[in-house]
């Protein structure tokens, strides 16, 4: 019943939603749960008090520890389940049904992806899917593309919390590392964020405190989160007509591999599709069997 990673088109159509520890479960200005529809907030502080100002309307507020709300919520369902069977098999299928459709769609952008002449971020992220296998923590800040590099364990994604911020990625891939020692730890980041990490701290920390981690670098050379926003706002305005690129640009890009070469790691540029596992092989065979730290700096459009 996993529908993929955006509420919409779903929201549109919703009776009922339980937003589980979510300070901001979906866009307003884009979208949101038809009249009638009731919202159930969970979480430890489901209003999320803190926050100076938060519109997301709430039918039922449960405040509990997420793991204890949903084994009770479970234990509640179970005698409702057989009287329940009848109306839920047509609607199992339904759901079925679309979830086919979705992940044919996605194996459709992948393929594509891996036939451009580009590097794409959905072929980048099949790539480390690929590559690190499902025990590998990922640490993301931005660019991976979850339809594309699936983790289905628990403890093995993180990604930026309301509480991060620009170049949070590398530095708390090395706290997973610091944590977890003896497991592969993977940073995906873009290039602006690596940037904004300190990667010259990072890098040096990580060959002091011996906290072998792979990075692998967007690097589309240029700020995304800047370009996004700028055509957001004002997609039909001077800002726009060069492809959003005025205040966003980073090229021509900076050579990050020699980077993390410079603390004893081992680093590696890619700018052709047919290049990436063999880089991303020799990457993690640096982390795991040379016990050092290496970047893959990964060329792509998007």
């Amino acid at each position: 019943m996993h529908l993929g990673y955006q509420t919409s088109p779903l929201l549109g159509e919703a009776d009922l939603v339980i937003a589980i520890d979510s300070d901001a479960p979906w866009f307003p200005d884009r979208e949101a749960p038809p009249p009638g529809c009731r919202v159930v907030q969970i979480g430890e502080d489901p209003a999320f008090a803190r926050y100076p100002m938060r519109s997301f309307p709430c039918d039922f507020a449960i405040t509990a520890e997420i793991a204890t709300a949903l084994t009770a919520l479970d234990e509640a369902l179970a005698a409702k389940r057989a009287d329940a069977a009848p109306r839920l098999g047509p609607r199992r299928a339904k759901l079925a049904e679309l979830r086919q459709a979705m992940r044919a769609r996605w194996a459709a952008d992948g393929d594509k992806a891996a036939k451009e002449s580009a590097i794409k971020p959905e072929y980048i992220s099949r790539c480390i899917a690929e590559a690190v296998g499902e025990d590998a923590i990922i640490v993301n800040e931005y660019p991976l593309r979850a339809p594309h590099c699936p983790r289905e364990k628990a403890g093995t994604f993180f990604g930026v919390s309301p509480a991060g911020g620009l170049g949070w990625g590398l530095p708390a891939a090395l706290g997973a590392k610091l944590a977890l020692p003896d497991k592969l730890v993977v940073a995906t980041l873009g290039d602006g964020a690596y940037v904004f990490a300190n990667p010259t701290a990072c890098h040096w920390t990580a060959q002091v405190q011996n906290l072998p981690v792979l990075a692998v670098v967007f690097n589309n050379q240029l700020y995304g989160a800047v370009r996004n926003a700028t055509l957001g706002m004002y997609g039909q305005g001077t800002a726009a007509k060069d492809g959003a690129r005025l205040l966003a640009d980073l090229s021509p890009g900076t050579q990050f591999e020699k980077l993390v070469e410079a603390n004893g790691g081992y680093g590696e540029r890619v700018d052709k599709p047919a290049d990436l596992p063999r880089a991303l092989a020799r990457a993690k065979d640096a982390v795991l069997r040379e016990k050092r730290q290496a970047l893959v700096n990964v060329v792509c459009e998007y």
